[in-house]
């Protein structure tokens, strides 16, 4: 579920799409996906009050590469 006291996203078995479009609606600009990692499985809990940290533990926890191409255009690609 989503703990908005904490401000932080608690994630159990949630599809990476999902996850992303979540984190998305708290930062500015676009954060996509690759669609072979779309569905990857995500475990854990995931600061909404900062997303590229929550991006930084995502991509250690996953085979997932972040690219920033910008500040305001970011994606999830396969690693």
């Amino acid at each position: 579920g989503e703990s908005w006291i904490h401000q932080r996203l608690n994630a159990e078995d949630m599809p990476l799409a999902q996850l992303l479009q979540t984190l998305g609606r708290y930062r500015h600009g676009h954060l996509g996906w690759h669609p072979s990692v779309a569905q990857l499985s995500v475990m854990g809990a995931f600061p909404l009050n900062d997303t590229d940290r929550a991006l930084d533990l995502l991509q250690a926890a996953l085979p997932v590469r972040v690219q920033r191409l910008t500040p305001w255009w970011v994606s999830g690609e396969p690693a």
